[in-house]
Formats: C-alpha cells, sequence, structure tokens
C-alpha cells in the first residue's frame, strides 16, 4: 500500500516504466488487480507464481544460482520466520522449502531478465523472498532504493546497504564544526525516536472492539483460499488461528506475570554492569541482518564468560516483545540460571541502563548507537550503520569477547565520533515517518486494525493517498534525488 503511493507519486514526475512485484494476501489482490491508480507495465502478483509442488527440487539450478550470484539460500531459508523455528501452524519439509526457492528464484530472475530495470524501490525486507530480491538485484548491478528508517526522530534513509547506510567508514575524512548539532542536542533528539517507539507501540495496542470486529471479519470474510495458494499462509485454517490466538493471550498474560514475580524493577546501579538488551527474535534484525547469532541466549552466555569477576550483566527484554507473546518462561528461567546474570523488568528505563552500564554488548540493537550518544562502549555481533564509531566493536569470533570487553572498557571515547555520525545521517535523512504511516494505513483499511486480508476499494486508496500527499511526496522527493 505505502509502496503503491509512492509509485503514485513517482510516475507523476517520471517518464519511466513501472513495473510491480504484488505481495498481498487475496481479499487486498482484488484492488491491485484493477486498479488505474499507477499505470503499472506490467504486475506480478508473487504468490500466484509460487505453487504447492510434490516435485523434486532442482538442486542442480540452486547450487548454479548460488554461485553465479553469491547468494546463500540456506542462510536466507533457515532465517525463514515461516519456514523454521516461529511457525506454529505448518511444518515445511526440506524438499517444500527447496521447491519454493526454487521457483522464486527462477521468477526473480525471469522478471530482472525480461524488464532490466535500473533500480529496486523496495523497504526493508522482512521476509527471504523479499530479500532474496534485493540481494539478487544488487549481484546484477541494479541500484537499490531501500527505504529504513534512521533512528534520528522520526525520519526515514533511502540506501542501497541497510547494514551500513551507505556512509563512508572513516570517520577522520569527515569534518565537524561548532556550526553542527551538539552532541547533547544530538541524543536528545535521538532519544526522541525511543519516545516515537513506545507511541508507536501504544497505538499497536487493540480495544476488545477492534479485535472482536476483526475476528468477526476474519471469520465472515477473509478469504480461505490463502491457505493453499499462499505459502505464509499454509496450515492457517479459521478453527486454528482462532484458539491459537487464545491460546497466545494466555502465553503472553502467562509471560508478563512470569517476570512481573521474578524479573528486577528496582536495582542499585553502582554496581559495575554489562548491559545486555534482547532483541525481538523473530524480527529482521536479527534474521536477516544477524544470521549467524540468533540464538540470543547462547550469545549472552558466551558474553557471561568473558566479562571481568568485578561485573555483572543486567538483561532486559525488548519492550515490543509483548506483541510476539513474550518469551517462554523456560528462556526467562534460562537466563537466571547464568550466575552473573540479573533479569530486569522490560519496563525498567533502558537509557538509565545505558547511562550508568560499563558497557552495553547487544547482537545487533539500536542500544548500540544510544550507547555512543552517552559516550559508552558497546559490543555488536554483526554490522550496522554505526560500526564505524571506534566505540564500537564487532565481533568476529567468540574467542575474542574476553579480550575485546577488556579493551572496550578500558578505551577513552572521542564525543566527536558520535557528533561526525549524527551529522551524516542528518545530512541524508528524510522528514518521512514510517511509522506513522504504517499506523494511518492500518486504521484507514485494516479491519479493527489488525486484519489485513480485507478488499481496500480503489477510490478509498486514492483519497488516502491525496489526504496524506505531503508524507508522500517527501518521500517521492527522496527518491528522485537518488534516481537523478
Amino acid at each position: 500500500m505505502i509502496q503503491l503511493g509512492l509509485a503514485y507519486q513517482l510516475q507523476q514526475k517520471l517518464d519511466d516504466d513501472f513495473f510491480a512485484i504484488i505481495d498481498t494476501p487475496n481479499n487486498p489482490k482484488k484492488m491491485f488487480q484493477n486498479q488505474k491508480i499507477v499505470n503499472f507495465q506490467k504486475t506480478w502478483f508473487f504468490h500466484d507464481q509460487i505453487k504447492k509442488s510434490n516435485e523434486k527440487p532442482d538442486l542442480q539450478y540452486l547450487a548454479d544460482f548460488e554461485n553465479e550470484y553469491n547468494i546463500d539460500l540456506w542462510k536466507l531459508a533457515i532465517n525463514e520466520r515461516h519456514f523454521y523455528k516461529f511457525n506454529r501452524f505448518y511444518k515445511f519439509s526440506t524438499n517444500e522449502i527447496l521447491k519454493i526457492l526454487e521457483q522464486e528464484c527462477k521468477l526473480f530472475e525471469h522478471i530482472l531478465d525480461e524488464i532490466k530495470p535500473d533500480y529496486l524501490i523496495i523497504n526493508e525486507p522482512p521476509f527471504h523472498y523479499q530479500k532474496l530480491m534485493l540481494e539478487l538485484c544488487k549481484s546484477k548491478g541494479i541500484k537499490i532504493l531501500c527505504s529504513s528508517l534512521s533512528r534520528i526522530e522520526s525520519s526515514t534513509i533511502i540506501v542501497e546497504n541497510n547494514a551500513t547506510f551507505d556512509l563512508p567508514r572513516n570517520l577522520d575524512l569527515i569534518e565537524f564544526h561548532e556550526s553542527d548539532k551538539s552532541k547533547k542536542e544530538s541524543n536528545e533528539n535521538n532519544s526522541d525516536f525511543n519516545k516515537l517507539q513506545k507511541k508507536w507501540a501504544s497505538d499497536k495496542k487493540h480495544s476488545i472492539f477492534n479485535k472482536i470486529n476483526a475476528l468477526k471479519d476474519y471469520i465472515l470474510f477473509s478469504d480461505s483460499n490463502n491457505i493453499q495458494t499462499n505459502f505464509t499462509y499454509y496450515g492457517r485454517n479459521k478453527l486454528k488461528v482462532i484458539f491459537d490466538t487464545l491460546g497466545f493471550y494466555i502465553r503472553r498474560q502467562r509471560g508478563y506475570r512470569y517476570l512481573q514475580n521474578n524479573s528486577k524493577k528496582e536495582i542499585d546501579l553502582n554496581v559495575p554492569f554489562v548491559y545486555f538488551p534482547l532483541g525481538i527474535d523473530d524480527d529482521i534484525t536479527l534474521l536477516h541482518e544477524a544470521p549467524f547469532f540468533t540464538n540470543q541466549i547462547e550469545v549472552l552466555r558466551h558474553v557471561a564468560k568473558s566479562i571481568p569477576i568485578d561485573h555483572r550483566i543486567f538483561v532486559k527484554d525488548h519492550i515490543h516483545a509483548g506483541f510476539r507473546g513474550w518469551r517462554k518462561i523456560k528462556e526467562y528461567e534460562e537466563i537466571k540460571e547464568i550466575p552473573n546474570v540479573t533479569l530486569i523488568h522490560p519496563s525498567y528505563p533502558s537509557k538509565e541502563l545505558i547511562k550508568n552500564c560499563n558497557l552495553v554488548i547487544t547482537v545487533r540493537g539500536s542500544s548500540s548507537v544510544e550507547a555512543a550518544y552517552e559516550n559508552k562502549p558497546s559490543i555488536i555481533f554483526d554490522s550496522m550503520p554505526h560500526d564505524m564509531l571506534p566505540s564500537v566493536y564487532k565481533v568476529g569470533s567468540v574467542k575474542e569477547l574476553p579480550e575485546m570487553i577488556r579493551t572496550a572498557l578500558n578505551s577513552p571515547i572521542d564525543p566527536s565520533h558520535i557528533q561526525k555520525y549524527d551529522k551524516l545521517v542528518r545530512e541524508r535523512k528524510v522528514d518521512f515517518d514510517g511509522l506513522k504511516m504504517e499506523i494511518l494505513r492500518n486504521n484507514q483499511f485494516y479491519s479493527g486494525n489488525i486484519l489485513s486480508d480485507v478488499e481496500f476499494p480503489e477510490n478509498k486508496v486514492k483519497e488516502f493517498f491525496e489526504n496524506n500527499k505531503d508524507m508522500f511526496q517527501i518521500l517521492s522527493k527522496a527518491h528522485l534525488e537518488k534516481i537523478n
């Protein structure tokens, strides 16, 4: 929907051909099939192209594809939350996964060979097949325009590489003057992003009325054919989904009750400690951007073995983990069993933990950049845009951890580095509020602000684009600057 609004604005300013791969369940598909808002030269409905099949996968083709484009397919597949570990409705066989990958690779190769695009416009990809398309375009030399959260205020950044934001990696070459924003101002604005996330989380909470309305429309109108034609819906018959939803609310209440009784709400901030904030296990930040460090509890054990004897580790789950039902209680118990670890209640302010810790260690979380704004060192396990900062250490091997931690704890920090990083991002950011747009879209079109498999009337879609024209114009202008 948001990409359609962007295309609507761009087509008014560009005399270029537009093509679209549309990833949608069946009910919204009807609007895309008939819409006249954007004149696409050709469209492909992604899930129409991926068929359930009992045929054996063509392993030779997949091996040749990997070698030609240098794309690790199993890395994408095993970190796809629908294929492995996080799917409660359907267990994919190895052959099913490979056959889906084969069809996706052939589809994307065919599309790119047919239309030979100059640009791929995409949001930061949450699913393996979107990541696959992005990586294939990179391999073919097609320019990527990927919209990501900049994490500075309510802004977006359009980049080729989400892991680096395309920023120069040598801060010594960046000039910084007194006229640039001060560290204090930058940090206050960085904190604004945390407030925006909290507001987004608050807006995502649904009333009982909304939940009942979404449930009613799901039972009456949601297309049951999705479970045959869309592999992300496999196994999701309506009765299963209803019972799973009830079970989810029970699990969430049980998880939160455990945290209320078994995590610390008051802590001694004078104790030397390392702060280890947990990410969301099935989020793209881990699955696709830190694919070899997705077991955060195992990473935590490595960290616990590596810290100085006079330090403790304070661990806090992500405040948005409640949207995923919190962790299993046995996982929290595993954390608590580690002798030098203290489990902190999710509501405890992360900012206070960052300000008072000696070091932040996170697999790949925004707390590491927040640490830099507070002149605190951090350790991460995969690439992030700010990892050119001397105070940010990236783990190559877990065997490096003890020495790396001691180096991080004992190395002075130059505040000018984070000021330069802040300047770089501010020069590239776009004042498009993606979180706000998501909420506006959900309120306008989703049943109960929850259910997306509903029909979108074309006149309402166009009205939505016109009502939010200023936001879409900001986004389209930024894309035009990249294109031109």
